[in-house]
């Protein structure tokens, strides 16, 4: 009677947790603590299987899993049956880890960050502009407003991006590009202050591991307010925007025995804010701008259950939460033909993680139930990282640019290059 109670209270978890859509991801985690509590009701009904799953890992989140496994209540013990066959049939404890590696949630790891690159994204294009804004006020004519409804500026602009992250232990590599779009409009209502927001789209393919995994994707739609302040030979920009994002997530596990293909669709909420500061120097025909900034960065994957076969899970909501400094040279020179200015200019930043552990966490089930929560710790990142930019502004009459740029981002376990094309015009 025992046992069959347990089972019956996995079964109304289970259901509970297919109602992702109308609870919120703080729900979810108690769905799943829920599921745990009857799951230790069925492995006291009866003694879990004497296997030794666990001992095959050679990392914290498949040691995870297979302590999962390790505890199948036997009440449980046929709808995992597919997948404990083709494991014991694997030739050797490393493809037995492998399978052990793709049973968890490790391929989502990399999710949170795609959604900072897109803010990232944003947030360059925009203090870029910024940057332009400025040489266009240092180098202009008297009769150029400084002030006023005829400083109203309209933005637009297109940016394409590609990245590769490296494989780590629980973390598989990923690659991914990503298309955007962005337009915004500002005002100076006095001198040297610009008031502005920008709102933007942008849709990203991930590939988590060519080897096997298909696609997911990602689309991102935000709001971006952004002000930059400028007196004598000092400035000050600052952004802050919100994110929100949907994903179609896709996971393939495949290894000799057994393969499942799983789809979810969860939701995210993200928001960034970064302020840079710095000076302004004139250097013969250069212009330098030395700099240094603070950037934050959050984005979380809700809670959701993935629809599949028998490794299907319910993971938890988890988070990305970075804390960057960086420290930086810009430098520009104009050159002037009739009614047309280019403005060629580079740009080189170092910068820093200040937290050591950016990333939570990720908790999730088997959606069969009959296991207790497994949890994959949190990974690390290389904290330092340089990005460099190089960019030509083509200006016509004081009131219409249009910019180049590009900007990659280097460190030991990444890989990311932007092109955006940016055009403005003051009315």
């Amino acid at each position: 009677m025992g046992k069959v109670q347990g089972d019956q209270s996995l079964a109304a978890t289970a259901e509970e947790m297919n109602l992702r859509h109308v609870i919120p991801g703080s729900a979810t985690r108690l769905a799943i603590g829920l599921a745990a509590c009857a799951v230790t009701f069925g492995i006291q009904s009866g003694s879990a299987f004497a296997q030794n799953y666990e001992a095959d890992a050679t990392t914290p989140g498949q040691a995870a899993v297979g302590g999962a496994l390790d505890a199948v209540a036997p009440s449980a013990a046929s709808g995992y049956a597919s997948i404990l066959d083709a494991i014991d049939a694997l030739p050797n404890a490393a493809a037995r880890a492998e399978a052990l590696g793709q049973l968890g949630a490790a391929a989502y790891r990399l999710m949170p960050r795609l959604s900072i690159q897109s803010m990232d994204a944003t947030d360059r294009e925009i203090r870029g502009y910024l940057a332009q804004r400025r040489e266009l006020a240092l180098d202009a004519s008297p009769g150029v407003p400084a002030s006023g409804d005829r400083t109203i500026n309209v933005m637009v602009s297109y940016g394409l991006k590609q990245g590769d992250y490296h494989a780590r232990p629980d973390r598989p590599r990923a690659n991914f590009d990503s298309r955007s779009i962005r337009a915004g409009f500002d005002i100076s209502p006095v001198p040297g202050l610009i008031l502005g927001t920008s709102i933007g789209i942008d849709g990203i393919d991930a590939n988590l591991d060519r080897s096997e995994r298909p696609r997911s994707t990602l689309f991102n739609a935000n709001i971006t307010p952004y002000a930059s302040y400028t007196s004598g030979p000092y400035y000050v920009d600052a952004t802050a925007g919100y994110t929100r994002s949907w994903y179609q997530l896709r996971r393939q596990v495949g290894f000799t025995g057994f393969s499942d293909q799983l789809q979810s669709g969860p939701n995210g909420d993200n928001a960034a804010a970064t302020v840079e500061g710095g000076g302004i120097v004139k250097l013969g025909v250069l212009r330098a701008q030395p700099f240094a900034g603070l950037h934050y960065r959050y984005a979380d994957l809700g809670g959701f259950v993935e629809s599949g076969g028998a490794a299907s899970l319910a993971v938890a909501k988890f988070k990305t939460e970075s804390v960057r400094t960086s420290l930086g040279l810009r430098a520009s020179a104009s050159l002037t033909r009739g009614a047309w200015t280019l403005r060629p200019s580079v740009e080189a930043q170092w910068q820093r993680e200040l937290r050591s552990r950016p990333e939570s966490r990720i908790e999730a089930i088997f959606l069969q139930g009959g296991t207790p929560i497994f949890t994959l710790p949190s990974t690390r990142y290389d904290r330092d990282g340089a990005v460099v930019g190089a960019g030509i502004s083509a200006v016509h009459g004081e009131r219409t640019a249009l910019r180049l740029s590009y900007s990659g981002e280097f460190a030991n376990d990444r890989r990311i290059h932007g092109f955006a094309v940016t055009a403005n015009h003051r009315f």
